[in-house]
């Protein structure tokens, strides 16, 4: 097998993981969010309760739900035959599929920030690809600890973003707590496949760390917008996975910290641009929110030829 063959085998199943990921967000979290609206469910405790009965009943939830199933099996393949650090990373690209979305909804151009992101992400990702890690047996020893310390971790995120009660910082905290449930997935995922066909007992922890992160992301979505949870949790999900293969992992070898530290620089940088495009934030436009509410949901067009995300 030539060089390129294990990367394109846990590379491309990964990119495709990242538009099922991206077509999943933006249909649930625009059904999430309108839901949350209509009914008047955005201040409660738990929005994601109040709207659950709606969401199950909406035809563009239940895709992107079918959207986030694909999207974990490809994640997983391509966790099977890649580095966690290079899977996780390149899910980033989420975002920018999420932008074609956007502009089309919306019926709007990409700006010239749009563009400049997109080239930061690609080409941080490409410096971050290269940095990746061949990463060989667990240290089963540590999994208690990181496992213990993302238990902790959750609750304390979702506690302060009731706290700072803020829209957006709440959305925002609540993203980061499910990011913090996908990178468990993500070990888990990456710790069992390699035991296939039999079974692992890992493989006994992927349901639960992903049925609480997808509650945890229907109520980021449900609190805010698209572009904080999302942008949120492509953040989260990559760091918290790079920083478990350092430690949870044996490694052959150490990325250097200069190219890494540039590469992680710039996909942030890339980010930021893109997490504050006016083409993303489409609540900063009052009569797409009022137009939502008055329509009575997501799945209904607003009179203004446009639809909340």
């Amino acid at each position: 097998m030539t060089t390129l063959g294990p990367w394109a085998a846990g590379s491309a199943p990964a990119l495709l993981a990242a538009l099922l990921f991206a077509v999943s967000a933006a249909w649930q979290q625009g059904s999430a969010r309108g839901a949350a609206l209509a009914v008047g469910e955005a201040s409660g405790l738990l929005a994601a309760a109040g709207i659950a009965r709606a969401l199950l009943t909406d035809r563009r939830w239940l895709l992107g739900q079918a959207c986030s199933v694909a999207g974990f099996l490809c994640h997983a393949t391509a966790l099977r035959y890649g580095s966690i650090s290079t899977v996780q990373a390149l899910l980033v690209v989420q975002l920018l599929f999420a932008l074609p979305f956007a502009a089309r909804r919306r019926r709007i151009r990409l700006l010239a920030r749009d563009w400049a992101g997109t080239v930061a992400v690609c080409c941080g990702l490409v410096m971050l690809v290269a940095q990746s890690i061949p990463l060989g047996s667990v240290h089963v020893d540590r999994l208690p600890i990181a496992g213990c310390f993302v238990l902790a971790a959750v609750p304390v995120l979702l506690v302060a973003g009731r706290v700072l009660g803020g829209t957006q910082s709440r959305s925002a905290l609540t993203a980061m707590a499910a990011g913090c449930c996908f990178a468990t997935t993500a070990v888990f995922v990456a710790v069992a496949t390699p035991a296939l066909p039999q079974l692992h007992w890992a493989w006994l922890g992927v349901p639960f760390s992903t049925v609480i992160g997808g509650v945890l992301t229907q109520e980021a979505f449900a609190r805010g917008s698209l572009p904080t949870a999302l942008t949120t949790m492509t953040i989260t999900d990559p760091v918290l996975s790079y920083a478990a293969g350092l430690t949870l992992f044996t490694a052959s070898a150490y990325p250097h910290p200069l190219p890494l530290t540039v590469a992680a620089a710039t996909v942030i940088a890339g980010v930021v641009l893109l997490a504050n495009s006016p083409t993303l934030h489409d609540e900063r436009d009052p009569s797409a929110v009022v137009a939502v509410v008055v329509a009575g949901g997501p799945s209904r067009p607003a009179e203004s030829g446009r639809k909340y995300f």
